[in-house]
């Protein structure tokens, strides 16, 4: 690797940690029916969320992003394993978010809001690959995953990911994702487009319509 591309890689979780929205933490087991979107107004913009480039277009830019988020495998609902930057992330446009199937909070909420906004990206021709990380892979096998990914009837191109509590927990560590316990869990959501190294930090359980809109206009100029 390039040292150019090094030091971009170790400047990567500084990046990804500016990016994140005020009272990022979830309150612990709060009620599903708590965090249920808003109704959207009749213009689905909204407030653009800081961004931050991290990785791009260049061979350079590339190969840091690859250091950083690395190529840890991870285990997909279906059982198939993936190395999670070269796999999942690169050259893809993505939302990611953390939750796990067992969570009596947030999480429904978080997936049947995604899932909205999946169905509003096809709408719209957009194609987003969707990633939900486990923050609990020792009772979150494959099976358990796609078990809980057939309640919300997710479309393709959406992965709930786990894995080794040690691969899992390596990940989560590069998102600013990992907890003490499952239910301490953040409800932020990272979209991010690889191909232009272009990352923004929000809530999963923000509008759909607005979610939507922040997916297909990353790379805006601001």
């Amino acid at each position: 690797m390039r040292p150019g591309a090094a030091l971009a890689a170790g400047a990567l979780a500084l990046s990804l940690a500016r990016l994140a929205p005020a009272e990022d933490k979830a309150p612990r087991a709060a009620p599903a029916e708590d965090k249920a979107p808003r109704a959207a107004p009749a213009e689905d913009k909204a407030p653009r969320p800081a961004r931050m480039r991290v990785g791009g277009v260049s061979r350079e830019g590339d190969a840091a992003a690859e250091k950083y988020f690395s190529n840890i495998e991870l285990v997909d609902q279906h059982g198939r394993a993936h190395r999670f930057y070269e796999g999942l992330l690169r050259r893809r446009k993505v939302l990611i978010n953390f939750a796990f199937s067992s969570c009596k909070g947030a999480c429904p909420t978080m997936t049947a809001n995604l899932a909205r906004v999946q169905a509003l990206l096809r709408a719209r021709g957009e194609r987003v690959t969707i990633l939900t990380i486990t923050v609990d892979p020792e009772n979150d096998t494959p099976a358990v995953l796609k078990q809980y990914a057939a309640k919300f009837n997710v479309g393709e191109d959406w992965y709930f990911l786990t894995g080794t509590p040690a691969n899992v927990a390596a990940v989560l560590r590069r998102l600013g994702g990992q907890v003490r316990r499952p239910d301490e869990h953040t409800m932020t959501l990272l979209l991010g487009d690889t191909s232009t190294g272009m990352w923004l930090k929000t809530f999963a359980t923000e509008r759909p319509e607005v979610l939507a809109h922040l997916a297909q206009h990353i790379n805006d100029p601001e």
